[in-house]
């Protein structure tokens, strides 16, 4: 099969906290590889983790998401639809390869498709031809993911070590080595950690469900056997998880009032989501990632599905105003159990009205106090960086630069009156404005702290004209720490930022 060289293009690229669309328009075909890094690849309803090794075959529009500070180094081999001659061949998912067999061939690909003679179209053709025929064979890796997929969805029944090695036609100790250096884990060990995590979305989802039931679900004939595992892997036995949830509450809100519910000993059934924001860890941030195993995440980027809270069975749903005002039809007949709470100026609000929903006032209290010792601390060892000069605070994002003012909001609230930040006069009141560099730059702050932005947007925006004009660019006084999963309108969310803010930010100043 002869194949036109000049249909093809080949270009790679690096990509670090951030996004990148691919095939907008939908025209072509595409081969991805990830080189270096890790990340998480959305097409269509499909979330796959994209790692380095991965290669994938695109046929639609998606978009790449660098999930770390690491690199992510990626190669796209893409050609028209109208004409393919290789679809067909590309039909099954791609092996894994490591990038030491496939990276020398990638860039031969690049060099010999620069070129315009014939022998570089041929040779270009025949490391086209190797690659199709390294991709599309199977590889150990391949046979791992198999081998999870096989462990999850044989809980019940599970399989012997034999058995998973026969289909993976290996043997029993090339396989389970294979296995751990894949996982980390034993396939038994694995089998486990899988049955605990279904163990916990059964005892929250089904309600009534005893552990016995539970236990027999997940394949442990012995019930007491099945509470001791659980006791060692989650710190305390089913019955206590089960209490977790005792109150069966879902929270409607685009805001994380999980975090709240957490921290005073009650787990929700069902919580808000953001799968786009929180790719690498199920749509939360990291930290309360665990502690939401079993609770059914809503995808707050999306109207939320009444179906999907009810089949959870809630004694009571918390629902806050939803973004842009929206009047949804969340629960018309269940209106009893819904309690509606407006939307408030600080975190602590938040806390001590659902504390007093539950009955558990004294608790919030003590959550509070140990807060703002944390806060306290913070404050005097940052006291060298915050007495002298006045601050602003700005989020670079693509499209746009926001500039926070000195209030009602909870990360400011806590920079300015908590933590001794001292506010430029000349900011506005509340929220935040959209600006221009110049705009910045006439607001003339001593320091600048840059949050929640992406690298390569920070540095565009650095190599635009007018960054050096802001005179906390000239006098080195821009800080840009690691902040994605900075969100203080909770307990963890909060304490999390005061364990990690003094080092991170005194280690985060932007180098020109």
């Amino acid at each position: 099969m002869m194949l036109k060289c000049h249909m093809f293009e080949i270009e790679s690229f690096n990509l670090r906290e951030g996004s990148q669309a691919i095939n907008e328009k939908y025209s072509h075909f595409i081969i991805l590889y990830i080189s270096s890094g890790k990340g998480t690849l959305v097409s269509g309803n499909q979330r796959l983790k994209a790692e380095e090794g991965k290669s994938f075959f695109l046929a639609d529009s998606c978009t790449l998401t660098s999930s770390s500070s690491s690199l992510l180094s990626v190669y796209l081999l893409s050609w028209p639809k109208e004409g393919d001659m290789l679809k067909d061949l590309l039909s099954r998912p791609l092996a894994d390869q490591v990038p030491a067999k496939m990276v020398p061939l990638w860039e031969e690909m690049k060099k010999s498709r620069q070129e315009k003679s014939i022998s570089a179209k041929c040779r270009f053709q025949s490391l086209l031809w190797e690659m199709l025929s390294i991709l599309t064979d199977a590889t150990e890796i391949d046979r791992m993911e198999e081998a999870e997929e096989l462990i999850r969805n044989s809980l019940s029944r599970p399989l012997t070590v034999a058995e998973l090695a026969s289909k993976a036609n290996m043997t029993p100790v090339t396989f389970s080595r294979a296995f751990r250096k894949r996982t980390g884990m034993t396939p038994k060990e694995f089998l486990n950690a899988e049955r605990m995590k279904t163990a916990k979305k059964l005892l929250l989802q089904k309600k009534g469900i005893t552990a016995k039931e539970v236990s027999m679900q997940i394949g442990l004939q012995d019930e007491f056997y099945f509470s001791r595992l659980f006791k060692s892997r989650e710190g305390m036995p089913p019955t206590v998880f089960m209490k977790r949830a005792s109150e069966r509450i879902a929270v409607v809100s685009q805001l994380f009032l999980q975090d709240h519910l957490i921290s005073l000993g009650i787990q929700p059934v069902a919580a808000p989501s953001y799968p786009t924001v929180y790719s690498a860890s199920s749509g939360v941030p990291s930290y309360l990632q665990k502690e939401l195993e079993g609770t059914k995440l809503l995808n707050a980027e999306k109207p939320f599905q009444p179906d999907d809270i009810l089949l959870t069975h809630p004694d009571r749903i918390i629902k806050t105003p939803l973004h842009q005002f929206q009047l949804q039809s969340v629960l018309f007949s269940k209106q009893e159990q819904v309690h509606h709470m407006p939307l408030k100026q600080d975190w602590r609000h938040y806390l001590y009205e659902i504390a007093s929903l539950l009955g558990c006032e004294s608790r919030a209290e003590c959550i509070e106090k140990d807060i703002h010792g944390m806060e306290c601390k913070v404050r005097d060892e940052l006291c060298p960086l915050t007495r002298n000069g006045l601050w602003a605070v700005i989020w670079i994002r693509p499209e746009e630069i926001r500039l926070y003012g000195k209030g009602n909001h909870a990360l400011l609230e806590l920079l300015y009156q908590s933590l001794g930040f001292q506010p430029h006069p000349n900011l506005h009141e509340e929220g935040y404005r959209k600006v221009s560099l110049n705009e910045i730059a006439e607001l003339n702050p001593d320091k600048l702290l840059i949050l929640w932005s992406y690298e390569k947007d920070v540095w565009r925006t650095a190599h635009t004209p007018g960054w050096n004009k802001i005179r906390a660019v000239r006098t080195g006084e821009v800080y840009y720490p690691e902040s994605h999963e900075w969100d203080p309108w909770g307990p963890i969310g909060r304490r999390r930022m005061l364990e990690e803010f003094p080092s991170s930010i005194l280690k985060a100043k932007l180098k020109a």
